[in-house]
């Protein structure tokens, strides 16, 4: 196949430049204004200041071949044998551009405005859990638009509550005070400091649950038929021991799981089926759950619809060492991976910072092991007048480093050895001491050892790390 990616902010890029690498005719179709990446009713506030869309339009620039995205899907319209492309959305707020081609005979995925709002519309997302996810709890959830009124009403309540933002700039903050009071101060800070991030979209404050548990099951069809479930864990935060900001994903361990097994009972009610059937090629459905240890009651997180996590995509792409094996086989409606194998992942910052601006450093040497590439995962990221691999400095988000085996000390171990193959002065990345912990509850260990003690899922691989019990 050849294959399109449709991309704004470069989260699908590795993708993109791994299946060149495997010998694949590939182009970027790049989003070059804000307008046309926003939903319709965002577009006339939407603004992109001149320095970052210069960073942006650089990624992987002398790396894949680009091409503004209007002229992309132009060009697939006049082909003559469109079945022969597969075309990636990499985000579900794309759809205007799905809308473009999907009546065209032509393999991918196609998100729609309805598979977005069921991620930004929290009430229309409770609503959906209520009606049809029956053994969920749905946490309770204040809605804003300004700073001003959640900042009044978190001087009139006693509970401590989780800020979530919208948009991708506006940080989900969990308050690491114990006591209302403090925990309170610290979501105002977070408000006074970042009020432009946060009204950009709104945001929510979510009642907090203590001794949280929280895991993300997913399940992948391909033109309506069930392809695979898998699970996934993952540390949010940037420091070790899960504390410090929440990043997206520092990060995560990703196994294949059995359909029957009873999470994916509870995580993917009939609904998901017969929505997956509605839509054409790739439809991806998760929904995180929180679970409270102190009472084992499940709390519904958020849906990510129809659309891929990053890291965990290419997390769960290493189980297979191919990029072109997972695409080809969905195509042909196979499971793309195999029971009894793990995979990691592990994500690279980069500190350093430009000494006038403070912004993220650009041209900033990246170096590495030629043996890791198939584990390397590159974002910010161009290739420079000489040929060397530069920083572009859009985001402190350097890259993804993964590692996949038949058993978690497999798989770390292997990830870790890449990491060390990883060359680059100011990266940052959480330890492997920390990745194997077990000295707090959140650990992805012990997370995990919870799910098999509620009997959630079971472990058809092979465990040998701490007190995993298989």
């Amino acid at each position: 196949m050849k294959y399109i990616f449709i991309t704004y902010s470069g989260l699908s890029l590795p993708i993109a430049y791994k299946l060149q690498q495997e010998g694949n005719e590939v182009v970027v179709g790049q989003i070059e204004d804000i307008k046309e990446y926003v939903m319709e009713e965002e577009a006339k506030r939407a603004v992109e200041t001149d320095g970052n869309r210069e960073r942006r339009m650089k990624l992987f620039k002398n790396m894949v071949k680009m091409q503004p995205a209007e002229r992309v899907i132009e060009t697939l319209k006049s082909a003559k044998n469109p079945q022969e492309y597969f075309i990636f959305f990499e985000e579900n707020n794309l759809y205007r551009w799905a809308d473009k081609v999907r009546h065209l005979d032509v393999h991918g995925n196609f998100p729609s405005k309805e598979d977005y709002l069921f991620e930004v519309d929290r009430d229309h997302a409770k609503e959906f859990v209520k009606k049809h996810y029956q053994k969920l709890y749905t946490p309770e959830v204040k809605e804003f638009a300004k700073v001003a009124d959640a900042i009044n009403f978190l001087k009139e309540t006693n509970d401590i509550w989780v800020l979530k933002g919208k948009h991708d700039f506006a940080k989900t903050y969990v308050p690491t005070m114990n006591d209302a009071a403090s925990a309170k101060d610290q979501i105002i800070e977070m408000l006074n400091n970042f009020p432009n991030d946060y009204e950009r979209l709104g945001f929510i404050l979510e009642l907090f649950i203590p001794s949280i548990i929280e895991m993300t099951p997913e399940k992948m069809y391909y033109d309506g038929v069930p392809l695979v479930t898998t699970m996934n864990i993952e540390n949010k935060s940037f420091g070790s021991g899960n504390i410090s900001i929440q990043t997206g994903c520092a990060e995560d361990l990703v196994f294949p799981t059995e359909m029957e097994d009873r999470i994916n009972k509870i995580c993917f009610p009939p609904i998901v089926d017969e929505m997956a059937r509605q839509h054409k090629g790739l439809f991806i459905w998760d929904a995180s759950i929180l679970i409270n240890k102190r009472d084992g009651k499940m709390y519904f997180g958020e849906f990510c619809s129809n659309r891929p996590g990053y890291n965990s995509f290419f997390t769960e792409l290493a189980l297979l060492g191919s990029v072109t094996n997972f695409f080809e086989k969905i195509v042909r409606k196979e499971s793309p991976f195999t029971i009894g194998t793990v995979a990691t992942s592990v994500r690279i910052f980069n500190l350093n910072r430009n000494e006038d601006t403070q912004k993220v450093a650009a041209n900033i040497t990246i170096g590495y092991r030629s043996e890791i590439e198939k584990d390397l995962w590159l974002w910010d990221v161009r290739k420079n007048q000489r040929g060397k691999l530069v920083t572009v400095g859009f985001d402190w988000n350097l890259a993804v480093i993964t590692g996949a085996g038949k058993s978690i000390d497999e798989a770390v171990a292997k990830m870790y050895r890449n990491v060390d193959g990883f060359a680059f002065v100011g990266a940052y990345y959480r330890s492997k001491d920390d990745y194997l912990s077990l000295d707090y509850s959140t650990s992805i260990i012990n997370r995990l050892n919870y799910g098999l003690d509620r009997g959630l899922y079971r472990l058809p691989f092979d465990v040998k790390v701490g007190a995993i019990r298989a």
